[in-house]
């Protein structure tokens, strides 16, 4: 049985490079889905792209951490007009210090600027999976209802216990808030979503970056499901170097980085994914 995959590269628009690395590793038919960032400088860059390359499912990128919104957003910002860290905008929502309203109007905004550069986004996702927190998921369910009714849910798989070793405890806590969240979502949501999600970020740091590890992990799950894998495949440029200059961790964002090139190199190069085994497909042939 031919497996369905949604191999979906994230952050499309963030800079030239990461556009480009999702473009190499579509025209090498190993991505089929990416999801725009369209509050960043690269945006309209990754849209020209876009339409350079028909058969690339582009959904929304929806974004609450990185650079600045497209509305007042107060709530949602530091006192330079940029928004808060993932952790700090999660530490203020537990303090009820962010505005549902204010989401709400950030989420039609970026829909509305997605529409305005000529894409319909096949789905919505979000940066660092913020749409997964209860209190972000309830302001965008009623806009997602009227006008997406396609979702990303990011429900790490149950790991075997001899891998469930390898993970640190707050990993695994996080990695179960997660499944749990996406249970409720999935009985909330009523659109269509993705089956399984797995991704090699979300394995422990010693586990293997190869195509065989890609492969295993769309093989794990039963054949009849659709599992969606996110990947980061960031060429290198010294365009991301010169974006995160000023993160407070440069440690954990040089590590993710060179993640990320390994896996433009892996998915930009020899096929990963046997066409007789799986059918690369996007968002929009759900259903």
């Amino acid at each position: 049985m031919v497996r369905r995959l949604i191999v979906n590269a994230d952050d499309f628009g963030l800079t030239t490079s990461v556009s480009e690395g999702v473009i190499d590793a579509f025209r090498n038919k190993q991505v089929s889905s990416t999801t725009l960032l369209v509050n960043m400088t690269g945006t309209e860059e990754a849209v020209g792209l876009a339409e350079q390359n028909p058969g690339l499912g582009v959904g929304l990128h929806f974004n609450l951490t990185e650079g600045r919104p497209l509305t007042s957003a107060k709530s949602l910002i530091d006192e330079n007009g940029h928004f808060w860290s993932r952790g700090q905008l999660l530490r203020k929502i537990l303090t009820r210090a962010v505005s549902p309203a204010d989401i709400t109007s950030e989420f039609i905004a970026q829909l509305d600027r997605a529409e305005d550069l000529g894409i319909t986004p096949t789905h919505i996702d979000s940066h660092q999976h913020v749409h997964m927190a209860p209190a972000v998921f309830a302001p965008m369910f009623p806009v997602l209802h009227d006008r997406v009714r396609r979702l990303r849910l990011v429900m790490p798989p149950r790991m075997s216990l001899t891998r469930l070793s390898d993970f640190t405890p707050s990993v695994s806590f996080k990695n179960g808030v997660l499944r749990r969240s996406a249970t409720r979502i999935r009985k909330t949501f009523g659109g269509l979503t993705n089956d399984r999600f797995v991704s090699l970020h979300l394995l422990p740091r010693r586990a293997t970056w190869t195509a065989d590890e890609y492969r295993s992990l769309a093989l794990s799950g039963p054949a009849s499901s659709v599992t969606e894998m996110m990947v980061h495949p960031y060429a290198p440029g010294n365009d991301l170097t010169s974006l995160y200059r000023h993160h407070p961790n440069q440690a954990a964002i040089n590590e993710f980085l060179t993640k990320c090139h390994l896996e433009h190199q892996i998915l930009a190069g020899s096929p990963v994914f046997d066409p007789t085994k799986f059918q690369l497909i996007s968002f929009d042939q759900l259903g």
